[in-house]
This record gives structure tokens, sequence and C-alpha cells, in this order.
């Protein structure tokens, strides 16, 4: 229930979507005559939403905050548990239709959990990715990881592959189920630096000891505060940063995060 809650929801509070059903309610009231001085209040506040997104580059500046709330790891300690990488880089849906593996934008993910695992030969490592699609859950991104896995060159053998997970609560329950923890060695976990402060906070909840290992960075270094001019990509930049937000809080509200804002 909580998963098509969570979806449902979502689709309705991104502010692009507030932003498109805003301009649309306005538009139809402004066409009725008892409606049409509310309807032409709430179409200009709208618009005015949508410049204000597309000067001020308020999603940049929160992703980048996400972004830093981890700091890049240079070494890595000698003794760890593990390696694992949670899902959101393979298209399940479009690696069936096409009969192809299609990744998104966020493939460093594996990229990095390819190069550590070289780099730690020794150690077991864990994919964890089921699907999050509401309407359409057969197809995994699990499912054709080791399609992916040859092109990496990643040996099967050492991987555990999750395939059940919808979510980042559900990557670190269910994967804790197939692994063996020991507080001693701690396990790199490998995401998205925008999606880390989550994952660390849902994955101490559970107990598992880890060390972000944050990768598919989507903003430059800190800099000073300047306009934009990017409509799409500061609408997306925007759901992307509130989604983060909304789930960290969502999260810790339900016992199932350590933190309201994970730090170090």
């Amino acid at each position: 229930m909580y998963f098509i809650l969570s979806k449902t929801l979502w689709f309705l509070a991104k502010p692009s979507m507030l932003m498109f059903l805003g301009m649309t309610l306005g538009f139809v009231m402004v066409l009725t005559t008892r409606l049409r001085r509310w309807g032409l209040a709430l179409f200009g506040v709208t618009i005015l939403a949508l410049w204000a997104v597309t000067v001020v580059p308020l999603g940049e500046m929160m992703i980048r905050d996400l972004e830093e709330r981890f700091p890049q790891q240079t070494a890595l300690p000698e003794t760890i548990g593990g390696i694992i990488v949670l899902g959101g880089s393979i298209d399940p849906l479009l690696t069936r239709a096409r009969g192809q593996i299609a990744v998104d934008g966020s493939v460093e993910r594996l990229l990095f959990f390819a190069m550590l695992g070289d780099a730690r030969p020794g150690v077991p490592l864990v994919f964890t990715g089921g699907s999050g699609h509401l309407f359409d859950q057969e197809a995994k991104e699990g499912h054709y990881f080791e399609d992916l896995a040859k092109l990496l060159g990643i040996d099967m053998s050492r991987v555990i592959v999750e395939t059940q997970s919808r979510n980042t609560m559900e990557n670190a329950a269910r994967s804790k189920a197939l692994v063996t923890l020991d507080p001693a060695r701690p396990w790199v976990l490998i995401t998205s630096a925008r999606h880390m402060p989550r994952a660390v906070g849902v994955f101490r909840n559970e107990g598992w000891p880890v060390i972000p290992y944050p990768v598919d960075y989507v903003t430059l270094p800190a800099r000073g505060w300047t306009l934009t001019f990017e409509n799409l990509g500061g609408q997306v930049l925007l759901d992307s940063a509130v989604h983060e937000f909304i789930g960290m809080a969502v999260a810790y509200v339900m016992g199932r995060s350590d933190s309201l804002y994970p730090a170090p």
C-alpha cells in the first residue's frame, strides 16, 4: 500500500506537475464567467512560479546541497564487508521491449561498482534493484543485470542479485536478508550523490554499517549564485531535489530512517 500511495501522491505533488495542473485549471476557470478572476489569478501565479524556476536555480542549489552532504571517498579501509550498489541505472521496460540492455543517466553507479569490485577481489558484491514502475512489476532491473555485467567484466559468481525491491527502504531490508553483516566490516554503499543522504539514513536504520560512496553528480561544485534560463533543466532538478527531501521526511516519520537529514 505504501508503494502505491507514494507513487500516486508524488505524481500529483511534484513541482512540475503542480505548475502544469495550475496552468490547466486556471485556463479552464478563465473560460467561465463566475470564476474568471480566480482563474486569471491562478494562471498568473503559476506562470510566475514557472519563470522563477527558470531564472532562479533553486533546484540546482538544492541538488548541490544533497550532493555535497557526503564527501567523495578518496581511500577505503582495508577491511570491508562488501560492496552494494542500488538500482536505478537500468531501464527494465525499455530493455525488455528492445531486447538490448538500456541504461539511463545514473550508469556511473555500475561503472564504479565494477571498478571497486576489481580492486577488492575478495569481497562479496550485491546489486539490489527490482522495479519502481507502478503498473508493470514484471520486468526487474535485477533480471537484466547479468547482461550489463558481461559488458563491464563483472564476475557474476561474486554477485548477489536482489530483484524484488521497489524503493530505497526495500533495497536495504531485502538485501540485508541475503548477506551476513559484521559491525566491524562496513559495506561500501554506491548510489547517486543526490540520493546518498536518504539511502544512508535507511541503511543505518536497518543496522547496516555503510561507507557512503557517492557518484553520478549532476551539479558543479559550490559557486556564487547566478541566474539561469534553463526552463526544462530547472524543473527536472527541482523535481529531483523535492523528491529526495520528501523521501527523507517520510522515511523518518515512518521510523525507517535514523535521521531527518542524514549526515556523515
